[in-house]
């Protein structure tokens, strides 16, 4: 039960994000596009499959996320001579 509440509770909040700056993103399937732009006909399409995915893609992210900020910080923690 808790599980499938979840499960809608990130449904709507990923479909919310989206909705709210998935062109910002660079998120834009809607038209006009070359035919062969992607498989999406327009954005409630996208949207839709990101959304209902969300349990596969929101660790996915995380753990890109995790790694790039782990890059980022070596990076900046190079910088500093050695003392």
């Amino acid at each position: 039960m808790i599980y499938g509440l979840i499960y809608v509770v990130g449904f709507i909040l990923t479909l919310t994000f989206l909705k709210l700056f998935g062109k910002k993103m660079g998120i834009d399937y809607d038209p006009p596009h070359s035919p062969d732009y992607d498989d999406w006909d327009n954005n409630a399409q996208a949207y839709l499959f990101f959304s209902l995915v969300w349990i596969v893609t929101v660790p996915m992210f995380l753990i890109v996320i995790f790694f790039k900020s782990l890059y980022r910080f070596t990076q900046w923690f190079l910088k500093y001579p050695n003392v």
